[in-house]
């Protein structure tokens, strides 16, 4: 790799699309975001939020949270040119991408929602270990998800662990170079799973954000706006 990758790295901005317009001077190479970009919204109220990360100018890899529906994102994130990784992987240059959108359903009942996106813990695993299959070779490999790890950065108000058993699995056996990741709003911050970094990027609706710049190493400069 001649020159730094730099990946602008969101979640959670729950539909502000106001927000967006504070990160139009920040360069870099592509937008990942771990998912919540809307709040539960019909695709005619998301159309605004699409528009304002479009505008950024810069390719989108991009998995769904808990909040962006199945009935609304796919084809919507689809017309503005989005890469959806949920379930799938993309590569540039000597970097390898894959994904995983949603939450662990805690009440199997969840699970039959077809509006969410809603896993179980087996599944995580597995689609992430058969996608890390088409990366596998390539010089940094890097997953997007929403949901963090078990007990990495995953701590709620409350002092509760409220990651990804399967998640947390897959990092231990694979051990991809970086992890991106957000849903848990109130733990933004970086920490490791071996040699795994994970970086949950933080709220964006409150203005935080990460800058990540792959080369010999990995550099994270955490952004408020």
């Amino acid at each position: 790799m001649n020159k730094p990758l730099r990946i602008l790295a969101l979640a959670d901005l729950h539909d502000r699309a106001e927000m967006l317009d504070r990160l139009k001077t920040i360069e870099c190479d592509l937008i990942a975001f771990c998912g919540d970009l809307h709040n539960g919204s019909s695709r005619r109220a998301a159309v605004p939020v699409a528009v304002a990360l479009a505008d950024l100018g810069r390719s989108v890899l991009i998995v769904p949270g808990n909040m962006d529906h199945k009935e609304v994102v796919p084809e919507l994130w689809r017309d503005f040119g989005f890469i959806m990784l949920h379930r799938a992987a993309f590569s540039q240059g000597d970097c390898g991408f894959i994904g995983m959108g949603g939450i662990i359903a805690r009440n199997p009942a969840r699970l039959g929602d077809p509006t969410r996106y809603y896993n179980q813990e087996d599944d995580v695993y597995s689609a992430l270990k058969d996608a890390y299959e088409k990366i596998s070779e390539k010089r940094f490999k890097i997953v997007l998800t929403h949901q963090p790890p078990r007990e990495t950065r995953d701590v709620l108000y409350n002092g509760e662990y409220s990651g990804s058993v399967g998640l947390r699995r897959f990092v231990e056996e694979r051990q991809p170079d970086l992890l991106l990741c957000g849903h848990i709003h109130e733990d933004r911050g970086e920490a490791r799973i071996g040699k795994t970094c994970i970086i949950n990027v933080g709220e964006l609706r409150q203005g935080f954000g990460a800058l990540i710049e792959l080369k010999d190493e990995i550099k994270v400069d955490w952004i408020e706006v």
